[in-house]
């Protein structure tokens, strides 16, 4: 039988990703939840599923079997929370939860080992890059510190609610997979440092541009540090990476990674991503996958947003053992 699932949400990433379960075999969409009056009949129409306004008839509708949630950041939790208590399976836009409390209930829900499946969106899941890379970092010693920088003019085609505190989060939460890289290569975080700046800040919570900069210690040894700035005065996207271990320094080019010794500079060799992560959902739900590991990345890279945020507000060190 194929697997029936509702989607939760009619913008851009629910709009995807639904088109891409219609063409899954194996998979059929049954329902679209959205409350926008025109995108979400109009995509129901598309993949050939019912629609309704309210995301919780997926959960008491016995015909569905899993949901995928593309909402904004601050019902993630509350949904994913509800879906997996319903018994039903969940893919998930990243982050994991907006709020702390809410990933950690996650936590315990996929500990239970009769819980339903959690998929997160984390594209290092299924990329051929990412497993040479890891495979790669694990022969090169242990890690001395990594940096990323991405500085952007724009919101680009993301919402307008992308650049809200309230209903997004911090940068640290919204460009999370930025950190699932990391925490994925190195596990998770022992201490958070984080200093934040936002031009424009409203009553609602909106604002024009910002920067932050998220400084974190792995559990396991050596450091991690991520900048961001947004809605600033360049003309393109800029992004950098570098990872410093005992024996390489490895930095991000356009095509892949390089990796430099004393002696020379080669790339990283990897081959073609194998499926996608709406074949993997699929895989998961039939015990074909060890999802959890990934979920628990997951996790531990949204606590680090919600551990930054913290941090940058009352100006301190934060241990990871105060949100998880």
């Amino acid at each position: 039988m194929s697997l029936q699932i509702g989607i939760v949400g009619s913008g851009g990433m629910s709009s995807r990703r639904a088109g891409n379960f219609h063409k899954l075999k194996g998979v059929e969409v049954h329902s679209v939840a959205a409350r926008n009056p025109e995108t979400g009949p109009a995509l129901a129409h598309r993949v050939r599923a019912t629609c309704t306004s309210n995301w919780e008839d997926l959960l008491t509708n016995s015909e569905i079997d899993a949901l995928f949630v593309g909402t904004h950041n601050a019902l993630h939790g509350p949904i994913c929370i509800a879906a997996l208590e319903a018994g039903k399976h969940v893919f998930c836009e990243y982050p994991t939860a907006r709020l702390a409390p809410e990933n950690r209930r996650l936590a315990e829900l996929i500990a239970s080992p009769d819980s339903p499946v959690f998929r997160l969106s984390n594209n290092e899941s299924i990329s051929a890059e990412h497993a040479a890379l890891k495979e790669r970092i694990a022969g090169l010693g242990p890690l001395f510190t990594s940096h990323f920088l991405r500085l952007t003019p724009g919101k680009g085609k993301r919402p307008d609610v992308l650049f809200n505190l309230d209903l997004t989060g911090p940068p640290a939460l919204f460009f999370v997979y930025h950190i699932h890289t990391y925490v994925s290569l190195f596990g998770p975080a022992d201490w958070v440092h984080a200093t934040a700046h936002y031009e424009g800040l409203k009553d609602d919570k909106g604002y024009d541009r910002f920067t932050n900069t998220v400084t974190i210690g792995f559990a396991s040894g050596g450091t991690g540090q991520w900048t961001w700035a947004g809605g600033i005065e360049v003309e393109s996207a800029i992004q950098e990476a570098q990872i410093v271990t005992r024996d390489a320094t490895l930095f991000e080019a356009a095509d892949g990674w390089d990796i430099s010794t004393k002696s020379d500079t080669s790339p990283l060799v990897f081959g073609d991503n194998e499926r996608s992560l709406e074949a993997l959902f699929l895989a998961d739900v039939r015990d074909e996958t060890d999802w959890r590991q990934d979920a628990r990345i997951g996790l531990a890279s949204a606590a680090i947003g919600h551990a930054a945020e913290i941090s940058a507000r009352e100006g301190r060190v934060v241990r990871m053992a105060e949100v998880i």
